[in-house]
């Protein structure tokens, strides 16, 4: 079996005044062009554009350990990255400007894995199935959130690369991305209202996702037939309105908003093909910073460090017996859910032991909290609510409640897990318990 060990818009260039004429048999005639920009690699797109706070973000979201991260996920955004370059969503009013697609993927995924920790997955499976596959279920949904748009790459644009010859030539998605193309630069044509973009490939999500992610990840996740099949139906266009992923998926489609393209050069007649000034790539540090976009979470070094030192603190101490687990008194259970934690007990016995300083063990309680929080590993429900009831029932009458904070899929942090107290029921809002 293999084994995954879990533990504005920046000014690119200047206006071309070159204008090239379509070749015979294209749709339409271009009404607008738009200004030649670089072909840029993945991290001098993710820099330039002010989306590098995303990273650490996902990497948080997804709960994978650096070194899985950088083999399971980093390859695939890194991808998608140079296949979108600065392309915008002609028709979205939010992702309209350069950087728009990227923008838009990165915001779909975290949307996505945010709704993806409030699901307890595979539905319906026992415990033990639930917590082995986890994992799986959270790379699926990543995957199919990141490429979701891919195969609308073009719509309402034609792109023309630049290889350097002096004759542009229309980009074609489905021989690759314009830097594996050859392409120095690349210009934007905005097709006329009513025109098709040229019919792309339903399934080229899925063939990105098998050339760039390793044999490795491959063979963890077709130990789970049901969700591979789900997740190349999803890749491939043909998605289960029933299923799963695409549920998740599918929820974060926003409504299309018509708007203006970008500022371009406009051309009431278009001359005979002029050859096109030559786009020089720039060294990444010479991309201006744009400023991160309001989607995107600051993860700050030393509040994912205070997060990472309680899991490990709290994998400690379940493990060799100083935290007691599922006994009446315990701050630590385990239910059906995840992990609860008893909060702000928990949090203020990590502070007490572990957090030095002058601040209060109140307040340096609630930064912890508040750090895990963030963190993304626990489970949220239904309007952003945090914490959580569970009920036990006492022999001679009467319950006891506890609140707390519920760890999703804990045993990629403690292994092995204790069994799960099947005395503890969630309450829903309050009152009753969950069905």
């Amino acid at each position: 079996m293999t084994q995954i060990d879990d533990r504005h818009e920046p000014a690119f260039g200047g206006e071309i005044d070159d204008r090239i004429r379509m070749p015979t048999g294209s749709r339409a005639t271009p009404s607008v062009l738009g200004a030649e920009r670089p072909v840029f690699e993945a991290q001098a797109l993710i820099d330039g554009l002010g989306f590098g706070n995303a990273i650490p973000a996902l990497r948080i979201k997804l709960a994978f350990p650096s070194e899985v991260f950088a083999l399971a996920a980093r390859p695939l955004i890194d991808v998608h990255a140079e296949f979108v370059q600065m392309l915008p969503v002609l028709e979205s009013s939010r992702f309209g400007q350069a950087g728009g697609q990227l923008h838009r993927a990165l915001a779909t995924t975290l949307r996505t894995l945010d709704r993806r920790r409030g699901q307890i997955l595979p539905r319906g499976e026992a415990p033990e199935v639930i917590g082995a596959q986890a994992h799986r279920w959270t790379y699926a949904v990543f995957v199919a959130a990141l490429l979701r748009d891919l195969p609308h790459v073009c719509v309402g644009m034609r792109v023309w690369m630049e290889l350097g010859t002096g004759i542009p030539h229309a980009w074609n998605p489905m021989a690759g991305s314009m830097r594996a193309s050859g392409a120095l630069g690349y210009r934007i044509e905005s097709l006329a209202p009513g025109v098709v973009s040229d019919e792309v490939d339903p399934a080229m999500a899925l063939r990105l996702f098998e050339r760039c992610v390793p044999a490795l990840i491959h063979d963890w996740l077709g130990e789970d037939l049901a969700l591979m099949a789900e997740l190349r139906a999803c890749l491939s266009g043909h998605a289960d309105p029933a299923g799963v992923i695409g549920e998740l998926v599918a929820r974060d489609v926003p409504a299309r908003v018509s708007a203006p393209p970008p500022v371009v050069s406009h051309a009431s007649e278009m001359p005979a093909a002029k050859p096109v000034a030559e786009a020089r790539v720039p060294a990444a540090q010479n991309l201006p910073a744009a400023d991160s976009p309001e989607f995107l979470e600051a993860v700050a070094p030393e509040e994912a460090a205070l997060a990472g030192q309680f899991i490990a603190w709290l994998s400690r101490g379940t493990i060799g017996g100083a935290l007691p687990v599922n006994t009446p008194d315990a701050a630590v259970h385990v239910v059906v859910e995840g992990l609860l934690l008893a909060s702000p007990r928990i949090f203020r016995e990590f502070a007490k032991q572990q957090v030095e300083g002058r601040e209060a063990a109140a307040d340096s309680a609630k930064r912890v909290q508040r750090e895990v929080l963030q963190a993304g590993w626990h489970l949220r429900a239904e309007g952003g609510v945090n914490f959580h009831w569970y009920e036990r029932k006492r022999s001679g009458g009467g319950s006891t409640r506890i609140n707390g904070v519920v760890i999703c899929d804990p045993q990629r942090f403690i292994q092995p897990l204790p069994a799960i107290d099947s005395t503890l029921v969630r309450v829903v809002d309050g009152s009753s318990p969950s069905a």
